[in-house]
């Protein structure tokens, strides 16, 4: 290379590398994007009732401990004790708990409803362990205990066919009302079962001479009798238990949907028959509910008292009529059937029901457990056929055993039974 082109190259160089890099460059060719077919709305999809998760059963415990308004287990050693006494046998006291559970769920739902603490709930079991006591002349009735006087200041009936008092629906709701009444007019719940026990204006004389209760958490320092007191306690001590169950070796039961109490309208007037038909109840389960009928003959005319199950199956509507019961005075329960010594004899009758003897028909004797031995080992086996509106709960509470029992012996998973099953009342042997 010459000496004149060797000066030129180094001021070429730089020209070169600035027309590269100006250049533009060719465009690359793109490739036609496919074409998408419009896609359809999507309609909704109504998901199997089996696909869907069921709500979880409300802690109905937890909400009656929420509900509480009065001290706790410690205001008094005594509410402690009492606590101690109706759990000494904490099994037994268990099933009976289980047993009550659909009326302790009614009334705890009506004193939420007339704000009332959730303590009162459970006076029941303090008055009548939740029996529908028959009232005699002058004597209290009902699972409340009311007096004659008190169901005229309530306005509640009374005569010889129909006692309001032992009408669950009707007796709750006036007790409840007048449970807030008191409290509006005393402002302390203790003095509240006070009053309900020994009376309010008795109460009202009282705290007029020697003042009301002090701020304390205990019982209330106001003069009341023995009596009074005790049931203050026996009340606080009921509520204590619920508080706290493992404290006392007690579980408390679940609450099944299934028993729990609804009131149906009646659209018009039908007998205890028809009615007890269409709910496919027994004319004995049927009164169970709704105890203020103190005949069979009775005129159903605005409302009945059934457990879920049966109040379903009556709302379905009318079904064909049916006789009404021979006996006006009589319970299908307690009918006279043949001992094994061939003599006439009451069956027992429950400790809770109230109820009086009666006589039935064959066809209802026919429906009656039945008894059969075994050649091998001479013991009897009772057994129960399921009959419709019937659960596992009412068929425990006419033969006085537990459902838990019951589910023991007949190896059930749950409390669900249908019509025609047939369940085992006594342990295989």
């Amino acid at each position: 290379m010459n000496l004149p082109a060797r000066r030129l190259l180094p001021a070429l160089i730089p020209l070169f590398l600035t027309a590269c890099a100006g250049s533009v460059p060719k465009p690359v060719p793109q490739a036609a994007a496919p074409t998408v077919a419009p896609v359809a709305p999507v309609e909704d999809v109504a998901m199997a009732p089996k696909l869907m998760r069921p709500d979880q059963p409300a802690d109905f415990w937890a909400d009656m401990r929420d509900s509480f308004a009065m001290p706790g287990c410690e205001a008094d050693p005594q509410v402690l004790a009492w606590a101690r006494m109706y759990t000494r046998q904490p099994n037994r006291f268990e099933q009976q708990v289980n047993e009550v559970l659909p009326l302790i769920v009614y009334a705890h739902k009506s004193a939420m409803k007339h704000s009332v603490a959730g303590e009162f709930a459970l006076l029941p079991w303090v008055e009548s362990q939740y029996r529908h006591v028959p009232g005699g002349k002058n004597r209290p009735a009902g699972m409340w205990q009311i007096m004659p006087q008190t169901a005229r200041t309530l306005g509640l009936r009374v005569d010889k066919n129909y006692d309001e008092r032992l009408d669950i629906t009707k007796s709750t709701e006036s007790v409840m009302n007048m449970m807030r009444r008191y409290y509006d007019d005393l402002g302390d719940w203790r003095l509240v079962d006070v009053a309900y026990n020994a009376g309010e204006f008795g109460l009202k004389k009282t705290i007029d001479k020697h003042g009301g209760p002090s701020g304390d958490d205990g019982l209330p320092d106001v003069p009341m009798k023995a009596g009074t007191k005790e049931h203050l306690v026996k009340l606080m001590a009921m509520a204590c238990i619920v508080r706290d169950p493992a404290r006392f070796n007690v579980s408390l039961p679940r609450q099944d949907r299934e028993n729990t109490l609804q009131v149906v309208t009646v659209s018009g007037p039908q007998s205890l028959a028809q009615a007890a038909k269409q709910s496919g109840l027994s004319m004995n389960d049927l009164r169970d509910f709704n105890p203020a009928y103190r005949t069979t003959k009775g005129t159903v005319s605005s409302s009945l008292l059934l457990p879920k199950s049966a109040a379903d199956q009556y709302r379905l509507g009318p079904v064909d009529p049916v006789a009404d019961v021979a006996d006006a005075d009589v319970d299908e329960a307690d009918a006279d059937v043949p001992t094994k010594t061939g003599k006439r004899g009451k069956t027992a009758k429950s400790a809770k029901s109230g109820k009086t003897p009666s006589r039935t028909k064959a066809a209802d004797v026919a429906k009656a457990p039945v008894t059969s031995k075994t050649k091998a080992d001479d013991t009897k086996v009772v057994i129960h056929k399921v009959n419709n509106g019937e659960s596992l709960w009412s068929i425990a509470r006419r033969h006085q055993v537990s459902v838990e029992q019951l589910m023991k012996w007949n190896d059930l998973q749950t409390q669900a039974v249908k019509p025609g099953q047939v369940l085992k009342l006594t342990a295989s042997r």
